[in-house]
């Protein structure tokens, strides 16, 4: 058995069988003393900087693609760098305690935005975003294991809340799954009213990507349609798309409100597309069905937002049927699925 036998798909008549995956699975451990020390989901804890004493989860060896898990935010994914670059936005703020989102948010892979606001709110709301990238999270499994066809998994589960006396009672079960030799994270969540009103869910999924992954040149591209607005325009044959342009200094952002769309699996996919590689979104339209593009090309906060939601931003410009996001019922439920995946470049991308 070879390194690509070892991270590539069995035959397809082995691809199910059990004594093929074992023997997958005792060929690494001939050769790894302990396989969970090198593998398996690594705990830390930040002890100096803007974010001095956050939990952290490192996720490692994913084909080529490393993320941090942020326990004390929402659970979300933090820092990511794949094949040796980083590729999530870093965020010139001050830290996750600070008196605004401009000067809190520091970035990462993805943020979570809602549950009660997304975009421009008020402090009674929330504020900007909403509450969801402030609450930590009860971590419930943080372990590697093996499966069954012979691949190692990291999983990473907890459980969130937000909540008031008199107010909203929502609560997000959160399942983080990846695999190693894979350049791939998958995230699973399930959203609940557990209090005994009616509550409106603005969920916002902020895939926050960065230089060299962007770049001038650069394609973003959707399975999306413009928004009913005007102002979003036509986006002509084919898939939404933007290229991007360089930084600039000043430059103003660009929000962009779509209306996804999805394929014949049932699943959406948005993509940037550039000289490093390629990352895809994919989500469910039937869960997600709004999709928002930020664009910023500002020296010094050059990023790209790609946030399929249950709304789209307060101050995206865009129908009112995009703002009000999921009317969960007392006792109601609903579940997330999204993956962010990692390629390589083509050799003729820009030709």
């Amino acid at each position: 058995m070879t390194d690509s036998d070892l991270h590539g798909d069995p035959a397809p008549d082995l691809a199910g069988d059990a004594a093929w995956g074992t023997r997958r699975r005792r060929f690494v451990e001939a050769r790894s003393g302990a396989v969970e020390r090198a593998w398996a989901p690594r705990p830390v804890r930040v002890d100096d900087g803007p974010s001095v004493g956050r939990r952290q989860i490192e996720l490692r060896h994913l084909g080529g693609l490393e993320a941090t898990v942020e326990v004390d935010q929402f659970l979300d994914l933090g820092e990511a760098s794949w094949n040796g670059d980083v590729v999530s936005f870093v965020a010139p703020t001050t830290a996750p305690h600070a008196e605004s989102w401009a000067r809190r948010w520091q970035g990462g892979l993805l943020t979570t935005c809602g549950l009660t606001a997304v975009g421009v709110a008020s402090e009674a709301e929330g504020g900007m975003h909403g509450r969801a990238s402030r609450i930590p999270a009860t971590l419930t499994r943080s372990e590697g294991r093996w499966t069954e066809e012979g691949r190692y998994e990291l999983l990473v589960d907890g459980f969130l809340r937000e909540g008031a006396v008199f107010q909203q009672n929502l609560t997000v079960t959160r399942s983080i799954r990846a695999e190693v030799g894979v350049a791939r994270v998958r995230l699973h969540d399930v959203v609940r009213n557990e209090g005994f009103v009616a509550e409106p869910v603005r969920l916002l999924y902020h895939v926050n990507l960065g230089w060299p992954l962007l770049h001038g040149g650069a394609v973003v591209a959707a399975e999306a349609e413009p928004s009913a607005d005007p102002v979003s325009g036509p986006s002509g044959d084919g898939p939404w798309r933007r290229v991007i342009e360089e930084p600039e200094p000043a430059a103003d952002e660009q929000v962009d409100a779509l209306d996804a769309v999805a394929g014949a699996d049932g699943w959406s996919t948005a993509t940037l597309a550039g000289e490093v590689g390629t990352v895809s979104i994919r989500f469910r339209p039937d869960q997600l069905p709004f999709l928002t593009v930020w664009r910023s090309t500002a020296a010094g906060s050059y990023a790209l937002g790609i946030e399929p939601g249950t709304c789209w931003p307060s101050h995206a410009v865009g129908p009112d049927r995009g703002k009000v996001g999921r009317v969960l019922e007392p006792g109601e439920s609903f579940e997330v699925d999204l993956e962010i995946v990692f390629e390589s470049a083509t050799d003729d991308f820009g030709d």
